[in-house]
């Protein structure tokens, strides 16, 4: 991977605006801001809804030495503005297009083996331009999000970057789309993680693995978050007048 100059941070949730993904990327480029990198930020679901700002986004991807994606867990898996940007910047970077791609165009797919450390290593990976991301789920439990880390990995690979690891987190409804620093020290594993990965992409390295064990600790305890969160859910329903039982089982 390069040392990197330039930083673009993809922000993948589908809601255009607050977002606890877009909080977890704002921290993050504001200290690799620090470390004296340059730094745009696109949001996927904005930018897709355009020939414009599709073409804004595969400008920019081809442009940025470091691409880091931000994004919270949609069954197991990515959510479509995601999967709908990894084919295009996938097809742009292999074939050499700049514009917006017929819907479900295929793309080529590299094998699913190997690791950062590997990617590293591999001839040409000093020239390759890096890509790292951030996964965070409403789980308690951080391990729902190595699946779709994997996913980014491969795609990585497929697309010609070099893998720079991935960051998953647990409990990502205690950010609920406010900055970092606003949550005062619950949050302290989380924003060490991500100082520890901002200086290491910084200087061209992958994210370490100390950083991967503070974002992947929980916050809270997983019996207190299930009970927090339960109740915040019957609090919406309560609000919303809605009439059936969040424990209801009409088809059981």
């Amino acid at each position: 991977m390069k040392t990197p100059g330039s930083a673009l941070l993809l922000i993948g949730s589908p809601k255009p605006g607050a977002s606890s993904s877009a909080s977890l990327g704002a921290y993050l480029e504001d200290r690799l801001v620090a470390c004296g990198l340059a730094t745009e930020t696109i949001v996927l679901v904005k930018a897709l809804k355009t020939d414009e700002g599709t073409r804004a986004l595969l400008a920019a991807t081809a442009a940025a030495d470091l691409v880091v994606l931000s994004f919270p867990l949609y069954i197991d898996s990515l959510p479509a503005p995601v999967v709908r940007a990894f084919e295009l910047i996938a097809d742009s970077r292999t074939t050499g297009t700049s514009g917006a791609a017929e819907p479900g165009a295929a793309i080529r797919v590299a094998p699913a083996s190997g690791a950062a450390a590997r990617d590293a290593s591999a001839p040409g990976a000093a020239e390759r331009p890096g890509f790292a991301a951030i996964c965070q789920c409403g789980f308690p439990e951080a391990e729902h999000d190595l699946v779709a880390l994997e996913i980014c990995a491969n795609f990585a690979r497929a697309a010609g970057f070099d893998w720079a690891g991935g960051l998953p987190m647990g409990g990502g409804g205690l950010i609920d789309g406010r900055p970092l620093g606003a949550r005062g020290g619950l949050l302290r594993s989380v924003t060490r993680a991500l100082d520890l990965s901002a200086a290491e992409l910084a200087d061209g390295r992958p994210v370490p693995a100390e950083a991967v064990r503070l974002m992947a600790k929980p916050a809270f305890p997983a019996f207190a978050y299930r009970f927090v969160a339960n109740r915040g859910w019957r609090a919406e329903l309560k609000k919303r007048g809605a009439a059936t039982p969040l424990d209801a089982q009409p088809y059981a």
